[in-house]
């Protein structure tokens, strides 16, 4: 990209949330003294209507490596001018950088607020997920 495009947030759309999988052991997640988290995430693109979707899973599990909760959520968004942040490489998009954390960084956050709420309505106070860098899971993923 020649001039870096400027991400307008008014211009991001979040369309729809989609809670794929839950799974949660309360009285097992309410015995573990230090819940191990583990974040995965996928990006999906529809270039033609200007569409992106983030997939989120955020797992929780115990010292024993059993599985205490689960929850996978997808994130759709439209993204008005969405040529502007990718350019084709061998018939692929490659995606100005800024743009992907931007709409994970927003996916991760609202995930932050369900959890939170989940957790809370079966008891488990005060579980929150710590504040991730966007660009830094990107960099992981690769």
């Amino acid at each position: 990209m020649e001039k870096p495009p400027k991400i307008v947030p008014e211009e991001i759309h979040l369309l729809k949330i989609d809670v794929i999988e839950k799974e949660m052991d309360v009285e097992a997640f309410k015995q573990t003294q230090s819940p191990k988290l583990n974040i995965a995430h996928k990006r999906m693109y529809n270039l033609k209507d200007e569409r992106a979707k983030i997939e989120l899973l955020f797992s929780f599990k115990n010292q024993k490596d059993e599985p205490l909760m689960l929850l996978q959520t997808d994130y759709h968004f439209h993204i008005e001018k969405m040529q502007q942040f990718y350019e084709l490489k061998e018939e692929q998009p490659v995606f100005f950088a800024p743009l992907i954390a931007t709409i994970l960084g927003i996916a991760i956050s609202t995930s932050r607020g369900i959890l939170f709420e989940k957790l809370e309505n079966q008891g488990i106070h005060n579980i929150l997920i710590p504040i991730l860098s966007p660009q830094k899971l990107l960099t992981e993923s690769h």
